[in-house]
Order: structure tokens, then C-alpha cells, then sequence
């Protein structure tokens, strides 16, 4: 099939739903009384025993009545981590649907004549966040399906259907996995494996493969060297387009292995593409970045993603950065928006959830919660979970385990509790829906950060002193606002 340059972006784009209603809006209630005889411990105790009162806004809210039941600073704007992604899903089932696709294709500039492309080939990437080596793999497949098994001219990849980003939060460590490159040309997450072991006399073997189920090919364009230092443990620099590491000798020990965020994104699926199309019989040049597609290209292999659904359920289980990412910039794309970078989508939106639900105060600066910068209080949070109760949402969120003092399971019957984690240093979210067996529908959402001990954080350090401790008195008290919560309205 011949497709222009309109016709194929229009296909990698794919046809959206952009309806956005305007939001039918619950006035917010006053709390209802707790007039209990046996009540589990107060609030206020549970408060006072973490010693996060200050930093902490939390609300609980009755679905079927409207109902204010507990609520703790409701209009204290914190920080919600990775539970913004609980509204990034919805803003990507406004505009795209849960059926919405992302394809990445292959395309010839030039008719097949023995076997040779008469003119260039192209890799173009249409911003899955979910494609992997095995998905490259069945590409360069289909390539020699159909026939090709070299080109006349140059080959390139071209990553332009997103603005490129060097990774999400410029805050974070270097070599945060979880802090990648975003491009419309994402492979593993836009992660490579980096795995050594000790070899004898200080001296150490290393591998860097785009690890996937079923391939697993060396990486040339990501290097790692040793460092005779103490800190940074990890250093990034980049040479000639290729991601330079060097690690700290310490801290390696006798083996092991990690994930590390690629930087070149584009370049590390262009060569994992070319790689493995070699062991095909495949044979190309090195690829090189294309900055705009040309017109006249001709399809000749595609692989498409999961649907939407499945993809930000993965993405609400296993909290995935550059899949939130991902949604929210096609999703402003979708409803109109040319968004140049991530802080300017993040703003499309914060002015579509204001609009959409009656959210006044929310200030989004990215899609994955990943920054302390952005802002929702509690009322707010469970005002949202309100109005999107209906859909799909509650279904799409991951089951959530009530402990006990002692981190103990605790059976709760048929009680239904699903609901969004996040956590940041210092920073900690849990947001979502409790049903109760007795057929009571609540929202909640409790969030607690302490933004003076954020301020103070080196971004070398991956956990700092402290941090740790406040997650875990901030998921204590998660959790024994969860049993009271059970106990009290169950």
C-alpha cells in the first residue's frame, strides 16, 4: 500500500473520540457524625500516632449519598505522585477510547527489485510505550517476508510522532530506571539490561542487551566502565550519540544486574532493529535519525500494541512513568493540542480536568506524577473519583491489601477495595474506592508529603536519609485509616 506522509501519520495517530461533556458536579457536604458505641480508633489517634498530621489531607466520601464522611486538611494541596496517573487514565479514555492502538511500522521510499529497497528504508515509531525487542523482532520478520533483504540507499528511524524528551524529571538520579527518555521511538520501556560479574583481580565483566522474553541482543550504543571512586555510584555522559556510563568499582561486589534508562531512544531501537534483522538476512546500514518523513512511503511491515485498556491497567499495576507519559501527550494530541514538551501537556491537562470536573486548584506538570510540583488536595481527588465512579476506572485500578498493625493481611471479606499508589521521597499517595458488602460506595484519598524535606534532597540520592522511614509511618497510617474506615462504614 502506498501512503502519503498525511495518510501515515493519520494512521499512527489513529481515529480518537474527543467527546468532553461537561461535567454534572456534586456540591461537597459537610462531614456526617460519628455517633458509634465500639468505634475503632479515632482519626485524630491515628494522626497523632504517625505524627504526619501536619502533612497530611485525607477525605472519605459516601458515592450514594454525596456525603462527606471523614475528612482530614481536604483543600491542603500535596503532591499526588503516581496517583496523577488515576487521572491521566481517564484524560486517555476521553480522548482515545479504551480500543485505541499505537503502531509502529517499516516503510520503503522505493519499489523491491531483487531483493533491495531502490531507494531508503524507514523505522517509524508511532509512540508505543509497550514495544519491545520481541516486537522489533516480528518487524524484521515481516521484512523478510515480504522479500527485502537490503536497500540501494540509507536506512533511518524516525521517533518525531512525540516531542523527545531526555527523560521525565530532570530531579530525579541519572540512572533511575524508572526516569527514562520519552520519544515517539520507545523500546523496553527506553531501558537496557546492564548486567556484570566479578572476573578476578578487581577486573569485571559487563553486558548491556535489550533483554527481552525471547531475544536478548548486545547493545553497542550504551557502554559502561569502571570508576575508582566511592559517589556517584552511577555517572552518565554522553560521546558521539552513545550512552557512557561509569559505575563506581565499591559498589559493584561480585555481580548482579540492573535496568538503565536509555537517553538516545531512537538510536538504541535502530540498531536492536538492525541487529536483529541481520540475523534475518536482513542486511542495512547503520540508521540514522530522520528529522521529518518523506512523502510517497510505502508500508512493508507493522506491529501493533495491546489496547488501551490492558495498557493502563499494566500501568496502574506495575506504575509505569513512560506508559503515563505516553497517554497523556497522544491524549492532548488527540483532543487538538501540538504539545512541545511534557510541562506544556501536563497544563492541557490541568485545564482539562478543571473543566471536566470542577477541579479548581489541580496543577498537573507531567502525566506520571513523577515531580513534586504538581498539586491536588484530597476533596478534590475523591471529587474526581465521584463523577468518574461510572466508568470504567474502578475496574482498571489494582486491588489494594489491608494489613494489620504488624504487616499482617487482614481478611476483609467481600469488601472491594481498589485504588492508586505513589510515592516520592518524603511523598506518599493512595487513592481509590472502597466497597463495602453492605452495598456503601466510597471514594477516598489520603495523601502526605513533606515538602521541606523534599527541598533539601541531593538528586544523586536514590534514597535518602529518612526517606524510607517516612514511606513506611505514611503507609501505616494508610492503613489504619483503611481498617477504620472498614470497620467503621463496612
Amino acid at each position: 500500500m502506498s501512503l502519503s506522509r498525511r495518510a501515515l501519520m493519520s494512521g499512527l495517530l489513529a481515529s480518537v473520540s474527543t467527546a468532553s461533556s461537561a461535567a454534572s458536579l456534586r456540591p461537597r457536604l459537610r462531614p456526617a457524625g460519628l455517633a458509634l458505641g465500639s468505634a475503632p480508633p479515632s482519626a485524630a489517634s491515628v494522626l497523632g500516632d504517625s505524627g504526619l498530621s501536619s502533612v497530611t489531607g485525607f477525605s472519605l466520601r459516601d458515592l450514594g449519598t454525596g456525603r462527606v464522611l471523614e475528612e482530614h486538611q481536604p483543600g491542603l494541596p500535596l503532591p499526588p505522585a503516581s496517583a496523577t496517573k488515576a487521572i491521566t487514565t481517564l484524560y486517555a479514555i476521553d480522548a482515545l477510547g479504551l480500543d485505541y492502538r499505537y503502531s509502529t511500522v517499516v516503510a520503503a521510499a522505493g519499489p523491491v527489485r531483487d531483493g533491495r529497497v531502490q531507494g531508503d528504508l524507514y523505522l517509524i515509531g508511532g509512540g508505543d510505550p509497550h514495544l519491545d525487542t520481541d516486537g522489533l523482532a516480528d518487524l524484521a520478520r515481516q521484512v523478510a517476508v515480504a522479500g527485502i533483504f537490503g536497500v540501494t540507499g540509507s536506512a533511518y528511524v524516525l521517533g518525531s510522532a512525540l516531542p523527545f524528551h531526555r527523560n521525565i524529571d530532570p530531579g530525579q538520579p541519572e540512572h533511575a530506571g524508572y526516569n527514562p527518555a520519552i520519544s515517539g521511538m520507545n523500546l523496553n520501556f527506553n531501558r537496557v539490561h546492564f548486567e556484570w560479574k566479578a572476573i578476578g583481580n578487581g577486573q569485571f565483566s559487563f553486558a548491556t542487551t535489550a533483554r527481552s522474553k525471547s531475544h536478548d541482543p548486545a547493545v553497542r550504543g550504551v557502554e559502561v566502565r569502571v570508576a575508582d571512586r566511592q559517589s556517584p555510584v552511577f555517572a552518565y555522559a554522553q560521546a558521539e550519540g552513545r550512552d557512557l556510563w561509569t559505575v563506581s568499582r565499591q559498589a559493584l561486589g561480585k555481580g548482579g544486574a540492573r535496568w538503565l534508562p536509555v537517553r538516545a531512544p531512537d538510536l538504541y531501537a535502530a540498531e536492536v532493529f538492525r541487529t536483529i534483522a541481520a540475523g534475518l538476512n536482513v542486511r542495512l546500514p547503520d540508521l540514522r535519525q530522520a528529522q521529518s518523513m518523506p512523502a510517497g512511503l510505502t508500508v512493508v511491515a507493522e506491529v501493533q500494541s495491546a489496547a488501551c485498556r490492558p495498557m493502563l491497567r499494566a500501568m496502574m499495576r506495575y506504575s509505569t512513568n513512560l506508559t503515563a507519559e505516553v497517554m497523556g501527550l497522544r491524549a492532548h494530541q488527540a483532543m487538538g493540542g501540538s504539545p512541545a514538551t511534557i510541562a506544556e501537556s501536563g497544563a492541557a491537562m490541568t485545564q482539562w480536568a478543571r473543566r471536566r470536573y470542577g477541579l479548581g486548584r489541580v496543577v498537573f506538570r507531567n502525566h506520571s506524577g513523577l515531580t513534586d510540583t504538581t498539586r491536588i488536595s484530597s476533596d478534590e481527588m475523591v471529587q474526581l473519583l465521584d463523577h468518574a465512579s461510572a466508568g470504567p476506572l474502578a475496574e482498571i485500578m489494582k486491588p489494594v491489601t489491608v494489613l494489620d498493625q504488624n504487616g499482617n493481611r487482614v481478611d476483609v471479606g467481600k469488601t472491594k477495595l481498589v485504588a492508586k499508589t505513589g510515592t516520592l521521597n518524603f511523598t506518599r499517595a493512595l487513592a481509590g474506592y472502597l466497597n463495602t458488602p453492605n452495598g456503601r460506595r466510597m471514594a477516598f484519598a489520603i495523601f502526605a508529603s513533606d515538602l521541606k524535606a523534599r527541598a533539601g534532597l541531593n538528586s544523586a540520592a536514590e534514597v535518602p536519609r529518612g526517606a524510607r522511614r517516612f514511606r513506611n509511618v505514611a503507609r501505616r497510617q494508610e492503613q489504619a485509616l483503611l481498617r477504620r474506615w472498614i470497620k467503621l462504614y463496612g
